[in-house]
């Protein structure tokens, strides 16, 4: 089949945000005493939306959020991460070359646990607001990452794009963590797997893993 479209993650595929986001959550956290180091982070709370985190993060810190307190707490996490990114935003290695020289080719999208005003807050500052369509961000999600529901959403915005059909082997997903690779091969998708955050072992439901964007040959996916 033929490659037509290609859904990107967002952390740790295009953007190196991970280490922004701990940080955010860190300032978010802080006036209720809650803490967390590096590994905890990574090992717990990496590839999941905000409101899943802060499930897990109660479960692990024997707090309960109540609905409101988990949507204050975003919204405090979010202005930290966006006041940071506004003098910095670091890019995955190899990503500034790739994305523009694949957006004149195939239709791009995104599936990502991040907010959607943080995502588009990043493509405007880049100028690639253009290139990605549509934006399945968590905020538009009712359940996160294993879950399929983003993936599924995503395909269906690239038909209404491309206004033709277009099958799951017409469609890549590119992931950097295990939830997000479970749920691109839930949804029926090849997934190209990048080790950014995670170790090759960690991958491998995968159909293929790379080291860098700049490496995956996508002619030779389909």
């Amino acid at each position: 089949m033929t490659l037509k479209a290609i859904i990107f993650d967002f952390d740790g595929i295009i953007t190196d945000t991970e280490p922004v986001h701990m940080e955010a959550w860190l300032s978010a956290l802080e006036p209720l005493g809650i803490s967390f180091d590096e590994d905890e982070f990574h090992d717990n709370y990496i590839g999941m939306n905000d409101r899943d985190m802060l499930d897990v993060l109660g479960r692990i810190h024997q707090h309960h959020f109540a609905d409101s307190e988990k949507a204050d707490l975003i919204e405090a996490k979010l202005l930290a991460s966006m006041n940071m990114l506004e003098h910095n935003i670091p890019l995955i290695p190899g990503v500034s070359e790739v994305v523009p020289k694949l957006a004149q080719k195939y239709l791009l999208s995104i599936c990502s646990g991040a907010m959607r005003s943080e995502i588009e807050f990043i493509l405007r500052h880049l100028k690639w607001s253009e290139f990605f369509n549509p934006i399945v961000a968590s905020d538009f999600v009712k359940r996160g990452k294993p879950d399929p529901e983003g993936y599924i959403r995503a395909v269906e915005g690239l038909v209404d794009r491309s206004e033709e059909l277009l099958l799951p082997e017409n469609v890549i997903a590119i992931e950097d963590s295990p939830k997000g690779i479970r749920a691109a091969k839930s949804a029926g998708l090849t997934c190209i797997a990048i080790s950014t955050t995670h170790v090759i072992e960690q991958l491998k439901g995968a159909d293929r893993i790379y080291s860098s964007l700049a490496d995956v040959i996508f002619d030779e996916i389909c």
